[in-house]
């Protein structure tokens, strides 16, 4: 295998990671960019540092709130609408439980 060489990682053979699986992993773990693992050149995997995977999973996790939270809006002015009825203030005690917000 030659000197990796980054521009948004590296692709490699599969016969390389047999060959030099603790380099590939040293630099994917030094430069924080995918290792692309191919066969016949075509892509089979990618190999990533632990910690540049928990950073794709928190902004995974992070977008998925986003849209759930948009998903809660868009529904509670649908019933609303629906009902006829406004939507209240609510928020949440110390035991889990949502409450009408007082003043509001």
């Amino acid at each position: 295998m030659k000197g990796l060489t980054f521009i948004d990682g590296a692709t490699v053979s599969t016969t390389d990671v047999r060959k030099s699986w603790s380099k590939i992993v040293q630099v994917v773990k030094d430069s924080h960019k995918p290792v692309f693992v191919c066969t016949n050149n075509t892509p089979e995997a990618v190999v990533l540092s632990f910690e540049e995977f928990q950073n794709m999973q928190e902004i995974v996790e992070a977008a998925r709130r986003e849209q759930l939270g948009q998903q809660m809006v868009c529904d509670l002015l649908d019933i609303a609408q629906l009902t006829g009825q406004p939507i209240r203030p609510m928020l949440l005690n110390k035991k889990g439980v949502f409450e009408e917000a007082e003043g509001q």
